[in-house]
């Protein structure tokens, strides 16, 4: 490992909202030099979820491969890290500006990922990353055991006017989509995260997204809450994976109108002090459905990290 080598490593909150709240991730560019230790220690210093290397591309197959280290280890794939990455090589001016989406590749260990960056007058409009083919698994039939854990009524789950039953679905992690007929039935969740955890580990998920069609913002579609005692995160203020999953819901059970194509505004982390804002897309392919989910960033602070 070299000695005495400095990074300039870019604190960035991905899924903001008004440059505010999000998910927080490192990003650190100009990484060709280093290697998967020298990835690991700086990951370890920054102690974020996790923090994204980027290396230029050495073939025409991608723009730039991103490599994804928690403080212990590397993964394989971060949504809120990637959107994360690729809103600061644009804000650097790394990535032009343009007046169609610019649509790049990015090579990560799960595979070569689309990227699209979308400007409004030169300025980041938001960022999307395509998610795997959504798939659809289990309705969950007892609906009181699951109300009871989350400290509600089985009167508040479901959406008005439509019969609908929580459903287990995977974008990339399993979730269970939760509806609830109001804004504030979502906010009275009040989980027993043991009996939460207890739950998912036995269907082998990652938590439970809960959402209502009433939002606190007037530009949002949907209000959400994630929950993830199994994965050691009880409350989420901004999850990609889980609002693919819940585009893909909506579509799948026409709950909003649209015909092949549906984009919907997720906020999130609103009761958690963190407001968040996720977008999503959905397309109708026959008979399958194209989920893409992204946002914007914001920079918070620069920080130089040094290791032997």
């Amino acid at each position: 490992m070299k000695s005495n080598f400095n990074k300039t490593v870019y604190i960035v909150n991905a899924f903001t909202h008004n440059d505010m709240g999000g998910n927080k991730a490192g990003v650190v560019i100009d990484c060709d030099d280093l290697s998967s230790n020298d990835m690991a220690a700086i990951a370890k210093e920054v102690n974020l979820s996790e923090t994204a290397f980027v290396i230029k591309s050495k073939c025409d197959d991608y723009d730039y491969e991103v490599r994804f280290f928690t403080p212990s280890t590397e993964v394989d794939l971060c949504g809120h890290a990637t959107i994360a990455t690729f809103y600061t090589l644009a804000k650097l001016g790394l990535i032009k500006p343009s007046t169609s989406p610019v649509k790049l590749k990015q090579k990560t260990l799960a595979g070569i990922l689309d990227i699209e960056i979308y400007f409004d007058n030169e300025k980041i409009a938001y960022v999307l990353m395509t998610q795997t083919n959504p798939k659809f698994y289990s309705y969950i039939d007892d609906v009181k055991e699951l109300c009871d854990i989350l400290g509600i009524t089985v009167e508040d789950a479901g959406i008005q006017g439509h019969t609908l039953k929580p459903m287990i679905i995977s974008t990339g992690l399993k979730d269970i989509m939760f509806p609830v007929k109001s804004l504030n039935a979502l906010k009275r969740i009040n989980p027993d995260f043991q009996g939460l955890k207890e739950y998912t580990d036995n269907l082998n998920l990652v938590g439970l997204h809960a959402f209502s069609l009433e939002t606190e913002n007037s530009k949002s579609t949907v209000a959400t809450r994630n929950f993830g005692p199994s994965v050691g995160i009880d409350e989420e203020s901004a999850t990609g994976t889980s609002n693919g999953a819940l585009c893909a819901y909506i579509m799948k059970h026409n709950i909003l109108d649209f015909k092949d194509k549906l984009t919907i505004c997720c906020e999130q982390g609103y009761y958690m002090n963190n407001p968040s804002e996720i977008i999503c897309t959905g397309e109708a392919i026959h008979n399958d459905y194209l989920i893409k989910v992204g946002g914007i960033g914001s920079i918070e602070k620069t920080i130089e990290v040094t290791y032997k």
